[in-house]
């Protein structure tokens, strides 16, 4: 899975230069919003791609951010989530770092939205020389552009499938002000057009509708700004009438053989190069082998596997779909990645963003293992054996540095389980354990704005500007502290 956008390593390269961009500490009061738009496909093929844009207006205001955090909810059996590009006021703007994180529900307290999806970006990152050319003062264009693949499920035919801005907390769909002290929240949410006004609705609503009615803007003696609207999009599917051979990925007209199979597990090691060239987009419909509407998932492959040795018929009735979790725990001080799940797993397929080597504990026989680096991530991909099943405990040890961001897995009876990524918990304020406050300890606290809420820091030792919450502010807040002399993370983070 190629990305364009700035990586991990990026944040942590040695500082060449101080950036007089945090030399500015106010910006003056706007009367006019800032508006964050999530586009509208209206012809979105089944089996297919579709693209959707997330952009912003600021034309007619003159802030400057300096990071944003954004939420992003979206049905998971309606649309296959694939990647997300920087947009082109990202690339234009030379903003230098871009992520994003999906999958975990994290602090979600009720029913949660079936996907989930976090874009974080940061104007500058003191790694060197060059810095961005502009803050999206008086500026429009796209933030991000996320990749869909439509489900071929006949279900949703004609269907208009909603993608919508989503609130946890308060430092949810928020923008950051250049150094840090300003916060910029939800003013009001529109949904699929400027008519239809949700502000206040739970958990699609803005900071107004977080379950519990909490007032965002007096957790703290820093009042955010609420100068953002939000509008939200999604995806119209078109009704069709037929879709194409589930389990024929080679597309040579025989469905669920052993061929296909292997084209399976090639596509988790190289990506989409492990498809027909001609006719790929056949053979992504066709991947969808247990019918559940998904295509190019963990759990198609463990079921193609299941019918090729016979012990799953094709085209199956959907199973009941189970309510289970299973939590993978990455310890970065051992080197281990220990699973705790209630069902016994078929495996899983795993995205380890960095260069390393896994030393599998898993049983030797009967169970695949395979990895493959793509050059941004170390590609893991375990094949169980029901025979044999292994769930809890250390699946694998590892050798060099690199961060688990992507799981999925499923059990022999195609249950539809939930994958959380959990990381050992750290001491407060010096979140590495290196004895002095650095740029390490900023990716800690990205990667808990990022983790939806399964911490792995205390939530107090990321609220460094004092304010009352860990977010996009006190990233760039941090980074105004170590590189250009701004004030010192508050009592919270001592």
């Amino acid at each position: 899975m190629s990305k364009r956008f700035s990586h991990f390593c990026r944040i942590t390269a040695a500082i060449c230069a101080v950036l007089a961009l945090f030399s500015s500490v106010s910006q003056p009061a706007q009367a006019a919003n800032t508006t964050v738009r999530i586009s509208k496909v209206d012809l979105g093929l089944p089996g297919h791609y579709a693209y959707i844009d997330v952009t912003i207006d600021n034309l007619a205001s003159l802030r400057s951010f300096g990071g944003f955090d954004l939420l992003i909810a979206y049905d998971a059996s309606a649309l296959n989530f694939r990647e997300v590009t920087p947009g082109t006021l990202i690339d234009s703007c030379g903003w230098e770092y871009f992520t994003y994180r999906f999958g975990g529900q994290g602090n979600c307290g009720g029913p949660c939205p079936s996907g989930l999806l976090r874009l974080v970006a940061l104007a500058e990152t003191n790694n060197g020389d060059t810095h961005p050319s502009c803050f999206f003062s008086g500026l429009s264009g796209e933030l991000a552009t996320l990749e869909f693949i439509v489900t071929d499920n006949r279900t949703y035919s004609g269907a208009f499938v909603p993608i919508s801005f989503y609130w946890l907390d308060c430092g949810d769909n928020a923008l950051s002000s250049i150094s840090g002290d300003t916060l910029y929240i939800s003013h009001g949410v529109y949904d699929y057009g400027s008519q239809n006004d949700i502000t206040g609705h739970p958990g699609y609503g803005g900071w107004q509708g977080i379950e519990g009615s909490p007032d965002c803007l007096n957790f703290s003696s820093k009042h955010p700004e609420t100068a953002v609207d939000f509008y939200n999009g999604g995806v119209d599917i078109l009704a069709v009438d037929s879709i194409d051979a589930r389990g024929d990925l080679n597309l040579n007209g025989i469905a669920n053989e052993i061929a296909d199979l292997v084209i399976y597990l090639n596509y988790f090691l190289r990506g989409l190069d492990a498809l027909p060239t001609l006719g790929r987009d056949g053979a992504i419909a066709a991947s969808d082998v247990n019918a559940d509407g998904k295509v190019l998932t963990y759990q198609d492959a463990v079921y193609l596997d299941r019918i090729i040795i016979g012990d799953a018929p094709p085209f199956p009735k959907r199973a009941v779909e189970a309510s289970v979790n299973a939590y993978f725990l990455q310890d970065s001080t051992n080197h281990s990645v220990v699973v705790n799940c209630n069902l016994p797993l078929a495996g899983a397929f795993m995205l380890i963003r960095g260069n390393v080597t896994p030393t599998f504990l898993i049983p030797q026989v009967g169970w695949g293992r395979y990895t493959n680096y793509d050059g941004t991530y170390t590609r893991i991909l375990i094949l169980g054996d029901l025979s044999q099943p292994y769930s809890n405990g250390v699946w694998f040890t590892y050798q060099g540095t690199g961060q688990l961001e992507y799981v999925e897995t499923t059990d022999w009876h195609d249950a539809l389980i939930t994958a959380h990524i959990t990381n050992k918990a750290t001491d407060c304020g010096d979140f590495d354990g290196s004895g002095s406050i650095n740029i390490s300890d900023i990716v800690y606290v990205i990667r808990y704005v990022f983790s939806g809420g399964v911490a792995p820091i205390d939530i107090h030792g990321g609220d460094v500007n004092c304010d009352g919450a860990c977010d996009i502010s006190d990233i760039v807040y941090l980074l105004a502290y170590i590189f250009s002399g701004g004030p010192a993370p508050c009592e919270n983070c001592k």
